[in-house]
């Protein structure tokens, strides 16, 4: 059996604003900045296609202490598809997420148009995921703030989760989001995601990470691997934090604050010498005197993990360098595979481009 939940806990005095979709036209700053005026905080159910569109936009929500949860890849009436297509949204959906945000995607989530059966309900428990309902404000017909308020203002008491919409066609809700946590403050009650409702009803919310593994073939790939040099001094590790903190990597972006932090992370996960269990190590593609690429990678046991890595270029080419070099040094160390949780689709393709044989691997935490 599979588990919706419509209400929170009725004995704490903890209430949730829930938006639907993802805007394209309009700001997603209006849904924030309202609820941010009366320090609420929201969880956000969008699509994986807004997922990919806009990734900037999520990392901003995410580090101003909002929420993001899965919506379904296309927007489907998910009652309506079959069960091959209904997991297939929820796949995509969660690589997107985890791509957009390099975060493990939560298993909760809400079906489009509410529109479920009950064996939809039942696939989503095979999955680990648990359906979020609520008290629907109406706005997805374009109401003014005032109908949302009148239409939501009796439900506004302990444990009430309020469905409303961000996207273009809810051009009314960030002036009732303002009035709604006005009053709900008023009243004593206190704003949280979808996360902390569950965990006050004693349920753990659950999220799944993809990872691609990549099987290391007997031969090395025809391409040059030179310009490649490893990073063990401070001042080469202090030039390459100066130089990728600039590239617009999308981890970068939303877990530090600036070059000082991001050094110190790779300064604390970089050795010297050869690597062996538990140890990290970096090379970096390096010519026309700057740094293009970096590769950090871990031994495990006979697994090649890439830890992180990222390039200047965004291009195709630039991954597929990332990928024949870390084949050589698989090779060299003996590894059988090759591990990463980053740019999985990309990394995916171009697998199947090269003649390499890989899997897509999904761990739920």
């Amino acid at each position: 059996m599979g588990m919706v939940i419509s209400h929170g806990n009725p004995k704490q005095p903890h209430y949730a604003f829930t938006f639907d979709d993802g805007p394209t036209f309009l700001k997603m700053e209006d849904w924030l900045e309202a609820l941010e005026q009366h320090q609420a905080v929201g969880t956000f159910f969008f699509t994986g296609e807004w997922l990919d569109r806009f990734p900037q936009q999520e990392r901003i929500l995410l580090s101003r202490g909002h929420e993001l949860a899965p919506h379904t890849y296309h927007h489907r009436r998910m009652a309506e598809v079959s069960r091959e297509v209904f997991f297939e949204e929820l796949k995509l959906t969660e690589l997107a997420y985890q791509e957009a945000t390099g975060l493990a995607c939560p298993t909760f989530m809400r079906f489009p148009y509410r529109s479920y059966k009950e064996e939809n309900i039942a696939w989503l428990a095979e999955w680990g995921y648990i359906d979020i309902e609520g008290e629907d404000s109406g706005d997805w017909a374009g109401t003014s703030s005032e109908e949302i308020v009148e239409k939501l203002l009796p439900s506004l008491a302990n444990g009430v989760i309020l469905v409303h919409h961000c996207n273009d066609i809810a051009k009314g809700t960030p002036d009732a989001v303002r009035k709604l946590a006005q009053i709900a403050n008023s009243r004593g009650l206190i704003p949280v995601t979808i996360s902390q409702h569950l965990k006050s009803m004693d349920i753990s919310p659950r999220y799944r990470r993809w990872t691609i593994s990549i099987d290391i073939p007997a031969f090395k790939l025809p391409f040059s691997t030179k310009d490649w040099v490893p990073v063990v001094q401070a001042e080469d590790l202090k030039q390459l934090a100066f130089e990728s903190f600039n590239w617009g990597i999308r981890h970068i972006n939303m877990g530090y604050e600036g070059e000082d932090q991001w050094l110190q992370m790779l300064s604390e996960t970089l050795i010297s010498g050869r690597p062996s269990e538990s140890q990290a190590f970096c090379y970096a593609r390096r010519f026309a005197d700057q740094y293009w690429a970096y590769v950090l990678v871990e031994v495990q046991e006979d697994t090649l993990v890439l830890k992180d890595f990222a390039t200047k270029e965004f291009h195709a080419d630039a991954l597929v360098y990332v990928i024949n070099w870390c084949i050589k040094i698989a090779l060299e160390l003996g590894c059988k595979r090759l591990l990463a949780s980053r740019d999985i689709r990309r990394l995916n393709t171009l697998c199947d481009q090269l003649g390499l044989s890989s899997e897509l691997l999904a761990e739920l935490i």
